[in-house]
């Protein structure tokens, strides 16, 4: 309180002309401390980068999306270490030949890097990786049964939606008879989450039936 503050001057103006797909600037004002002309080239050298590239948000999804249809799992809390099964492990050159990519076009300067190894098949390392699945996928569950009950509380009216997410559940459980035989062993610590899992995803089946019988009646 009764401290002054920061005192503010508008120097220039930004716009972008939808229909035209214009960026400009006008009404520049001369300051002796500050270079409006200069921020207003910055913005406009920012605003084309944001319109061709892909972010880094763009980015993550693609390469989660990419390892989830690997079957992998990640063995790592804080960092990004993945598990990939025997089975899908040839398309990890795919993906690290993209990181390279995106490394090569990074507008950053920062270098993006993907690393593979080979693990040692042992009942050592089954039964680490059996902990780590464990881990992953009752965090997934987790998450699977959030959406679900919020379908179902919320009333939600899209079929396709609710159909998305069935699939969804059904891609989690044969993806657990998967690791099964990776890991040789049974994991029935999950049974009772899937049991849950399961009644929700027959919820949401019926309610998507039930509202595509009525618009076609």
């Amino acid at each position: 309180m009764n401290q002054r503050t920061n005192q503010y001057e508008k120097l220039a103006n930004i716009h972008y002309d939808k229909a035209d797909q214009r960026f400009g600037y006008d009404d520049l004002t001369y300051d002796e401390n500050v270079d409006a002309m200069k921020y207003c080239i910055q913005a406009e050298q920012l605003f084309e980068l944001y319109q061709t590239c892909a972010n880094r948000k763009q980015i993550e999804t693609i390469c989660l999306k990419f390892l989830r249809s690997l079957d992998a799992t990640k063995v790592s809390v804080n960092g990004h270490l993945y598990f990939v099964p025997r089975h899908t492990m040839e398309q990890v050159v795919v993906f690290e030949t993209f990181i390279e990519e995106v490394s090569r076009l990074n507008r950053n300067n920062t270098p993006l890097f993907a690393n593979s190894f080979y693990l040692i098949d042992d009942a050592k390392q089954r039964d680490k990786m059996t902990e780590e699945f464990y881990l992953a996928v009752k965090k997934e569950i987790a998450q699977y049964q959030e959406r679900a009950d919020y379908f179902i509380q919320s009333g939600c009216s899209s079929p396709s939606t609710m159909e998305r997410w069935g699939v969804k559940i059904q891609t989690l459980e044969e993806k657990k008879r998967r690791y099964e035989n990776i890991l040789r062993r049974e994991l029935s610590g999950l049974d009772e989450e899937f049991e849950s899992l399961r009644l929700l995803s027959q919820e949401l089946s019926l309610r998507a039936r039930g509202i595509r019988s009525r618009k076609a009646a």
